[in-house]
Formats: C-alpha cells, sequence, structure tokens
C-alpha cells in the first residue's frame, strides 16, 4: 500500500511527493475480541455531541426565513489547512411559501466574513450582516411559489463552540480538518438555514486541499481533478437532507472500497442489491481496515432485516476517519472517532432513523438516539455465527446497562429546553431511556407487531426522506398495533418523567388440588422522582411452585394505585417475583411479604402510612361472615366503624376513609369470628 504525504507542503511549504495514492480494497477478517464497553456506540455518540458543552451559552434559535423551502446547497469551499480558516462559495435555492419574500435571511456565524452575494446570473445584491444572521434584500419580492437561488461568498475562522463546526487540527505532523454540526454548528461554517425541519431536495459538496489529501462527503464522488497542487473533490447526494448531515472530512486518508452483497433471504424480499462502501483511515492509524469499519456489512444485513430497506442504496454507506471520541452519523457517511462494533452499528442505524427520518424540532431528539442505541442491542441480539460467538451476553450486558442508566434521566424524553448541547445529548436521557422506552414499548405490543412498527415507521410515506415528531411515532405504532398506546406516550416520553416504584406481597393458601394466590400491587413513587401518580402497564408476576419444573407467569394491567390480584396455581408455591424479566423501567421490587396465608385476622398492609385522605388495607379475613374495621383515637375513643362482608376466607383489600379525621396518630382494628387484629397509622395534614 502506498500513500501521498504532504507534511512538507503544509508545515515546509515545500513541494515533496512521495508517492501515488492507491486504493485498499477491504478483506472480512475475524474480528478481534474485545470488551463489552468498548461497543457501547451510545456513549460515543453522545460524547461526540456534547464535547464542547463548557462553551458559553448562545443564542440557537435560527433565524432564517421561514417562508422559504431549501430545495439545494452548493458548497464549493477551498479550506487552508495551515490558517484553519473556510473560504468558498455556496449556492442556496429554495421556493417560496406562504407570504412574499422580499429579505432572505440565513444563519451564518459572525466569524464568517461575507465578500459577495449575487443572484444565479450574477447579478450584484445588497445584504447585512448583523450577528449570526445573514440579511439578503432582493430585487424585488417573490410570491408564493417563487424559486430563488443565491450565491454567497464568504471566509472565515470557524469559532471551535459547543455546537460543533470545522476543526483543524494536526495529526502525526499531517494536518485534517473536519466538521461536525449537529445540532446547531452548521451556521459555524456556512450559510444555511440551521434547522432540521427544512430538507434540501440535493446537495452537492466541492472540496479543493493540496494533493494527497482526500475529502470525504455525502454521496457519490462524482469527480476526482488535480491541477496546480491541487485536487477538487465533488460529492454528489441526491436525497433530501438536513443542514447538520452535510459534511466535509479532509485528512491524509488512505482509501479502502468494498461492497454489500444482499443476502439471498434479503434479496428474495427487496431485491438485488451491490452497495459501494467507501472507509477513509488516517495514513498513520493500523495498516489494515478496523474490524468494526469491515464488518458494518454484517450489521447492514441485520438492519435491512429489521428496519426494511438501506434507505440510501443509490448512493453508497461507508466511514470518514477524524480525531473526536464517539462517532456522527453523517448521510451516507459517518465520521467515527472509534471501530467498536457498537459504535458502527449505533451510527449505521441512524441512517434509516436520524438520515432517513430527521427531527422536525430538537426536542424530539430521541427518536434518533433512542433508536440507534436500541439497534446496537438489536444488532448484538441477531449479528452473525462469528460475532456470536466471540461476543455472546454482549446484548444482555447492553440492555441491563441501559436500563440502569435511564433511572438517572431528568426530565422528559421529548425535550423542554435545547438550549443546552451537554442537555440534549445526556446520555441518560435521548440515548438510554429513549433505547428503554422502545423496549418496554416492544413489551407492550408484543413481538410481531413492534417489529411490523419499526419497518412501518421506517417507510411511512410522510417521514421516510423527511422529518417527523413523537406524535408521527406514535400515529404509526397504533395504526400497526391497532392499540391505544396514548398513556403509554404521555407517561414514559412527552409529560412523564421518573419511573414506578412497586411494593407488592404475595400470600397462597390451598383451594381443593389447587392454590390461590393473591398479590397485592401498589405503586409508591412521589415527587421529585416522579412526576406520575400511576404508570399503567401490563406487568408479569411469575409464581415458582415446590415443584422444580413447573412454574407459571399471568400477565396483568396495572391500572390501579393499590391493586389485589388473585390467580391459581397447580401447586404449591415456593416464590412470587413481580416483573421476572425486568421489562419495565423501575426502581427494584419492594417484596413485603410471601407467605401462605395467616389462618387468623392479619393486617398485612397499610399504605400509604402517614396518610391524608385515604388508605389501602390490605388483610387476611381468617373467619367467616362479616369483619368489621375500627379506627380509634389514642384515647381510645371509636372515631369510625364500617363492616365488610367477606365471600371466603383468603386476602381482602379495603380503601379506608380518613378525610375526616384530624392530623395525629390511630389504632385501626379488624374483628371477625375468627378474631381480631389492630395496627397504628398517622394522619397528616
Amino acid at each position: 500500500m502506498q500513500h501521498v504525504s504532504h507534511r512538507a507542503i503544509l508545515l515546509l511549504a515545500t513541494a515533496l511527493v512521495l508517492s501515488s495514492s492507491t486504493i485498499a480494497h477491504a478483506q472480512r477478517v475475524r474480528p478481534a475480541r474485545i470488551p463489552p464497553t468498548a461497543g457501547d456506540g451510545a456513549a460515543g455518540c453522545a460524547e461526540a455531541k456534547s464535547a464542547f458543552a463548557l462553551s458559553p451559552a448562545r443564542v440557537v434559535a435560527s433565524q432564517a426565513s421561514t417562508n422559504l423551502d431549501i430545495t439545494y446547497y452548493h458548497l464549493d469551499l477551498t479550506p487552508d489547512l495551515v490558517a484553519s480558516t473556510v473560504a468558498g462559495t455556496v449556492r442556496v435555492e429554495g421556493k417560496v411559501v406562504g407570504s412574499a419574500l422580499t429579505v432572505l435571511s440565513l444563519d451564518l456565524a459572525a466569524s464568517m466574513i461575507v465578500s459577495a452575494v449575487a443572484l444565479a446570473d450574477a447579478t450584484p445584491l445588497v445584504f447585512a450582516h448583523p450577528g449570526d444572521v445573514l440579511n439578503i434584500t432582493l430585487p424585488a419580492p417573490l410570491v408564493a411559489g417563487s424559486q430563488v437561488a443565491v450565491d454567497i461568498t464568504y471566509s472565515g475562522t470557524p469559532v471551535v463552540s459547543g455546537y460543533g463546526n470545522f476543526v483543524f487540527g494536526t495529526r502525526a505532523s499531517e494536518r485534517f480538518g473536519w466538521s461536525l454540526s449537529e445540532p446547531y454548528g452548521a451556521r459555524e461554517w456556512w450559510p444555511c438555514k440551521d434547522h432540521p425541519s427544512d430538507k434540501a431536495d440535493s446537495v452537492r459538496v466541492t472540496v479543493t486541499v493540496p494533493d494527497g489529501y482526500r475529502v470525504g462527503s455525502q454521496g457519490i464522488l462524482e469527480s476526482e481533478t488535480s491541477a496546480a497542487g491541487m485536487t477538487t473533490y465533488e460529492w454528489v447526494s441526491r436525497y433530501p437532507i438536513s443542514n447538520y448531515l452535510v459534511s466535509v472530512a479532509i485528512g491524509d486518508y488512505v482509501r479502502y472500497l468494498d461492497s454489500y452483497d444482499r443476502p439471498a433471504i434479503l434479496a428474495a424480499r427487496y431485491g438485488p442489491l451491490s452497495l459501494p462502501l467507501e472507509h477513509l483511515l488516517y495514513n498513520d492509524s493500523n495498516s489494515d481496515l478496523p474490524d468494526g469499519w469491515k464488518n458494518v456489512t454484517d450489521g447492514l444485513a441485520v438492519f435491512e432485516d429489521w428496519f426494511g430497506p438501506y434507505p440510501f442504496a443509490g448512493e453508497k454507506y461507508g466511514h470518514a476517519e477524524f480525531t473526536f471520541g464517539g462517532g456522527m452519523e453523517h448521510q451516507t457517511m459517518s465520521s467515527m472517532g472509534g471501530s467498536g462494533p457498537g459504535l458502527v452499528a449505533h451510527e449505521l442505524a441512524h441512517q434509516w432513523y436520524g438520515d432517513s427520518i430527521s427531527p422536525k424540532r430538537w426536542p424530539h431528539l430521541w427518536l434518533n438516539e433512542g433508536f440507534a442505541t436500541y439497534a446496537e442491542y438489536i444488532y448484538w441480539s441477531n449479528c452473525n455465527a462469528e460475532c456470536d460467538s466471540l461476543y455472546a451476553g454482549t446484548a444482555e450486558i447492553v440492555l441491563a446497562s441501559r436500563y440502569r442508566t435511564a433511572l438517572r434521566a431528568p426530565g422528559t424524553l421529548v425535550l423542554a429546553d435545547t438550549s443546552s448541547v451537554n442537555d440534549m445529548f445526556d446520555p441518560t436521557r435521548v440515548y438510554a431511556k429513549g433505547s428503554v422506552v422502545l423496549h418496554m414499548l416492544r413489551y407492550v405490543v408484543g413481538e410481531t407487531a413492534f417489529r411490523d412498527i419499526l419497518t412501518a415507521w421506517a417507510a411511512d410515506p410522510s417521514v421516510e426522506y423527511g422529518v417527523a415528531e413523537t406524535a408521527d411515532f406514535q400515529r404509526v405504532a397504533e395504526t400497526v398495533s391497532g392499540m391505544d398506546l396514548d398513556r403509554f406516550f404521555r407517561q414514559w416520553v412527552a409529560d412523564g418523567t421518573g419511573y414506578p416504584a412497586y411494593s407488592f406481597s404475595a400470600y397462597w393458601k390451598a383451594e381443593g388440588s389447587q392454590y390461590r394466590v393473591w398479590v397485592t400491587l401498589s405503586q409508591t413513587q412521589k415527587l421529585p422522582e416522579s412526576n406520575v401518580a400511576l404508570f399503567e402497564m401490563p406487568i408479569e408476576i411469575a409464581v415458582q411452585t415446590m415443584v422444580d419444573t413447573v412454574q407459571v407467569r399471568t400477565r396483568v394491567l396495572n391500572n390501579q394505585q393499590n391493586q389485589l390480584i388473585d390467580f391459581l396455581v397447580p401447586a404449591r408455591p415456593r416464590w412470587v417475583t413481580l416483573d421476572p424479566d425486568h421489562w419495565i423501567l423501575r426502581a427494584d421490587v419492594d417484596t413485603v411479604s410471601s407467605a401462605a396465608v395467616p389462618s387468623y385476622p392479619s393486617i398485612l398492609a397499610i399504605a400509604p402510612n402517614p396518610t391524608r385522605d385515604s388508605f389501602s388495607l390490605q388483610y387476611s379475613i381468617g373467619g367467616s361472615g362479616t369483619t368489621t374495621l375500627l379506627i380509634y383515637d389514642v384515647q381510645g375513643r371509636r372515631v369510625s366503624s364500617q363492616s365488610v362482608s367477606n365471600a371466603d376466607n383468603g386476602i381482602a383489600f379495603e380503601t379506608v376513609d380518613t378525610s375526616q379525621l384530624a392530623s395525629g396518630v390511630y389504632f385501626l382494628r379488624i374483628s371477625n369470628s375468627g378474631g381480631q387484629a389492630t395496627r397504628k397509622f398517622v394522619v397528616l395534614r
């Protein structure tokens, strides 16, 4: 393998051509064994996007014209790798929508100096650049439906900020440059409508660099031409694209070409495909392509099976190495600071969820990151036999880690505040909790419906190659599953914070040749841990009997704050447990008791205690006929009495009214033919 080095050109200004660059063809090899944590794509992705979070806060709202629908961008740039500057011309084309357009406004950082603005026919235009907005005065108002095209010539030094942008540096004596624009960094290095809601129909990226350096970007490399010691790379993508997914990666790269040939079983479903793969690796890196990058073909097969056809099949997929930890899902060519299988899977999954379907607004970022994070689990659960033998158990490790991390997630999953990049890309929330919510949705709707939801979402004509919000995904999930999921999305995504805390007790008693099991289930979460008093969820109860081979599982809808459930099992229980497979994001279950039903009256639980207006009482009846519930104050005066008819001699559950009691200490006594029992409780007002 040979490669051109231009260390001398940039550092000594002396042209020294060492050799011609060649193309290395990637070969699949057995991947190296790595620790499970090295495959944590969510952590790497979050690290890349929130890296500059300590920078000062600033106004992030787009100031671009809302009555212009962007149709096309052409970035024609000549970065100066030594001076760390960007210079060039950007063509912006669009169609007027709504009110007439008299001033075309675009987002562009104040650090970029605009030297000229002109119409496509070279007619110069008047412009002003106050702060981070470029206002261009048009010759005459343009009515709805009119087309407009302007060329903006500019230059400047991108300011590295909390919002990414364009980074220059030196690696092993070679200069490099790369962009990372999500969420607000595109305006830092090129004029655009810096908002994810307005996708361009296509983009052309032309970059001129010193000979020996390569450039990676979106779509297909349409041309590569050299003249006067400079090489111009022209990339074109004809798929819709959000501005933050437009990227440039410049480096002393070795170029690797490969292909993904769709497996026969998928070709029978979607048709044949030979997808070009292109990887750009720094010349000072390992002499061979990283195993994780090589094995992206395995990820493509898994995700085409689960999500549907690769959305940019007419162009390519690949990776461009950059000097930052983690990765960024730039459309058709992810920027990568690592090669772990989990990171590779995460960024690949974004091509469906994040690139083809992008967020309409940043509060719905979980539709990107939650999906890509859950895709890691899908990958680890379905990767090929070679991968499975090397990474056995990784899927379960990854999933358990997501659940633990999601317990720390602040606020709602739909972001209330998107002014802080660090908060937006908090790995506990849009990544971990987002993925856990999808796993819980899988539990609620069932395996078949869940898989159908994923493929239907990726192919939904109202969002494919477009933009979406949470309501759009809810609509697809409800249509496919046939279920009303409004409560699920409100409590877990849109409005709810935190997670449920369950308390339960279980008792059993012989009933003929079987045993009846009574389970009392309560939710005890409260502010500030959660703003949801009742998470309505199906929940599984497992009963292991004294017969080792017999375990009974029953699934019930938990839709009450305090709920009594009873069912029969074929043998005497040994133990009872709640949510045994840990589908639900929850605190550790508080098991109050698990035992045979007492043969005498017994107060098993009063909750909550202290109480205010009422409490839930669980008790064993231990007698026949009527049970009397008596409340006494500390002076021994009876202040309340009620009678309950009991149909059997098992477990009973009652709500006791305390709304008329003053604050203080009280005693509850239950009494029937089997005896009596007393317990203290407290009323607080």
